[in-house]
């Protein structure tokens, strides 16, 4: 063992030995004669004010975080006997020391996946309530990745007052605070933005953790396509589906000139496209819906919507896609739509119910990482058998009612 003296029973009869090893605390190896050791052995003794000491800064180091029980070990073994092991056996007093001190960090004394994780924090009876309203009420912050909400707000209003970095992840990421992010439009997850990424710009080098906004439309006046070489017309609108690298929806606005050159380029000059950095397939107008119209101005205003998108033209069979501008928590084709596909008894005072718990099942999910000009996307399944698992548990637990 890493904490036994070994003595050689040599030594013991050696010429002039006349003291006992038993009563100085050694203990002879009594096996049966085929595995005794021949040796006498006795424990290390521990220090425990050294190896408290050296636990402590090994916590303090971590701020927080998850750490591994191979570390813990050795910083444990090196602070009582001033050296480190291969075995991970600890002598009682010093498991006691480990298991102590891990809770007075505020670790759990108990490893999972072979590292020690703080204990998960709680939020208080006073927090819990109206949380969704807490959140709601927070002023967001620009940047360039859309709206956000700094952590240290978030936390703020939840009452938490200490909290590590693995502890706001797991936070943000509970059940009832994940859902309340998600009724007010926000991720779940937690992005660094360094002071460049704000708009404006922030003083000093300090990096924030930020909450974006799930939707993130851009409204840029000036944004152009040019797919036809050297005419160029405005794009107010455009969303796509990423994963099937489909044109959900576009529109087009510039001289009529301009608009019929990248029209016939975007549905006659071959499958491929690339739209900016999104690249996008288009086998001519055999799943899309076209709109013109003249403005008063002369100019042209040329609108290409995919039929899935769109309640009229949908195919109830097949998953369809949502336009969302973020200006509402619920797309608002979002019930009508599903409503079409689905042959389900559905009431328009689901649709909350409906859209949180779709979205938990991975029913509906977000297109293009949020991201559009004009317009995101959203897509649904419009999978019978999972909706209607989804209403009978929401009855069941009377979330929704008749």
């Amino acid at each position: 063992m890493f904490c036994i003296i070994i003595l050689c029973i040599y030594s013991l009869v050696a010429p002039g030995f006349w003291w006992s090893p038993v009563q100085v605390g050694w203990e002879k190896d009594e096996g049966s004669a085929p595995t005794a050791t021949g040796s006498y052995t006795k424990p290390l003794p521990v220090d425990e004010a050294t190896a408290r000491s050296s636990l402590d800064d090994l916590l303090r180091r971590e701020n927080g975080r998850p750490v591994l029980v191979s570390s813990v070990i050795y910083q444990a073994q090196l602070g009582a006997y001033g050296r480190g092991f291969y075995s991970n056996d600890l002598a009682p007093l010093l498991q006691t020391i480990v298991s102590e001190t891990l809770q007075a960090h505020g670790y759990r004394p108990t490893p999972q996946d072979g590292e020690y994780r703080p204990r998960p924090v709680t939020l208080a009876a006073a927090a819990e309530t109206n949380l969704q309203e807490k959140l709601a009420a927070l002023s967001p912050v620009m940047t360039e990745f859309g709206q956000a909400l700094l952590l240290r707000d978030v936390v703020e209003a939840l009452g938490v007052t200490s909290i590590s970095e693995w502890q706001a992840e797991q936070l943000v990421a509970d059940g009832r605070v994940s859902q309340a992010l998600r009724k007010v439009g926000y991720q779940t997850d937690l992005t660094w933005c360094q002071p460049c990424h704000f708009r404006p710009k922030r003083e000093g080098h300090e990096a924030r953790r930020v909450i974006l906004k799930e939707v993130r439309v851009k409204n840029d006046p000036t944004r152009k396509l040019s797919l036809a070489q050297g005419l160029a017309v405005l794009t107010p609108a455009l969303a796509i589906d990423d994963v099937d690298e489909a044109l959900v929806y576009l529109e087009m606005v510039g001289a009529k000139q301009s608009v019929k050159a990248n029209w016939a380029a975007l549905v006659g000059g071959g499958k491929v496209h690339w739209l900016g950095r999104k690249r996008m397939r288009l086998d001519g107008m055999k799943e899309h819906v076209k709109i013109q119209a003249t403005l008063p101005c002369g100019w042209a205003n040329h609108i290409l919507i995919h039929k899935q998108a769109s309640l009229k033209e949908m195919n109830p069979e097949q998953p369809f896609c949502l336009l969302d501008d973020g200006t509402q928590p619920i797309p608002p084709l979002f019930y009508p739509m599903l409503n079409k596909c689905l042959a389900l008894p559905l009431l328009p005072k689901w649709a909350g119910y409906l859209w949180e718990n779709g979205r938990e099942h991975q029913l509906i999910t977000l297109l293009d990482a949020g991201e559009g000009q004009g317009y995101a996307a959203w897509r649904t399944l419009p999978t019978s058998k999972e909706w209607q698992n989804v209403i009978q548990i929401g009855l069941r637990h009377k979330d929704i009612v008749f």
